[in-house]
């Protein structure tokens, strides 16, 4: 769309949207995300991507696992994963929701797409060859000499890595207009003056310099938080930590989004968040 003869703006614009684009909800595993966000695409215009194995099989839900089977593995998983992306991408605005379960998983799926991405460049055209002859026969990933772009020397492949990781959050933001992401949490580290680790704070459970870039592109951050039969969304920033946090105003503190009753029966309150 051209700018072309666009004005400067005096008025103030009004914002138009409360509900967050980009909502991330990180806990220690078994805490109960998955029920709660497979509750959430039986009410609502949603489908889970899910990534992890058996992540969803005692689940109801609307879902595409990765895993098909017990017996798949992580190629498989890869594979499954990229004819699903392009799925969604054949029908945008399908779903208003896209849940993403779990970042971890998406983050180990990088390895293998970065590999495959940076032996189809120009530099990693000797690559995973058989014997490194430019732009060769292929290795298939089950053979002994394939190799990860992250044995690349000094960490060169993680820049790789990050950029496919990337690559999909912007493939997410074209299948639906609202995305929410499933992650773990790892405690953040830091070395004193005598060189001993503190904890100083969480983060969410991805791979270097990614758990920084990738939540500085989201509209909210919450932990899960449980307290007897409910769980809370935790929207405040304690510490030094990067698991938590919201450019929305409305979403704050700590936020009621399950409840499980004495039947066991679990009642979500997504409308807190999604009005």
């Amino acid at each position: 769309m051209s700018i072309t003869g666009t004005k400067l703006p005096d008025e103030i614009t009004p914002v138009t949207i409360t509900a967050p684009r980009d909502l991330v909800i990180v806990s220690i595993p078994k805490m109960g995300k998955s029920a709660i966000l497979g509750h959430f695409t039986t009410t609502h215009n949603a489908i889970v991507l899910d990534l992890e194995k058996g992540g969803y099989e005692y689940i109801p839900s609307r879902k595409l696992s990765t895993y098909t089977s017990q017996e798949d593995d992580r190629w498989n998983s890869y594979q499954n994963y990229i004819s699903y992306r392009k799925l969604l991408l054949d029908n945008k605005g399908k779903y208003d929701y896209l849940i993403i379960d779990g970042l971890t998983d998406l983050d180990d799926l990088s390895e293998l797409g970065a590999t495959l991405m940076y032996m189809n460049s120009i530099i990693g055209k000797k690559f995973n060859r058989k014997n490194g002859v430019p732009d060769g026969e292929k290795l298939e990933y089950n053979d002994p000499e394939w190799k990860s772009v992250l044995t690349l020397p000094d960490g060169a492949g993680y820049q790789y890595t990050r950029r496919w990781f990337l690559q999909q959050v912007e493939f997410f933001r074209q299948i639906s207009p609202y995305r929410i992401y499933a992650g773990h949490i790892a405690d953040k580290y830091i070395k004193d003056a005598g060189g001993k680790e503190e904890v100083v704070g969480s983060e969410i459970a991805l791979t270097g310099k990614l758990k920084t870039i990738f939540a500085s592109k989201v509209t909210a951050l919450a932990k899960l938080v449980a307290d007897g039969n409910e769980r809370y969304l935790n929207f405040d920033v304690i510490n030094d930590s990067i698991v938590a946090g919201s450019r929305n105003p409305l979403l704050k503190g700590r936020i009621l989004i399950s409840k499980v009753n004495d039947d066991n029966e679990i009642k979500t309150y997504w409308e807190t968040i999604y009005s």
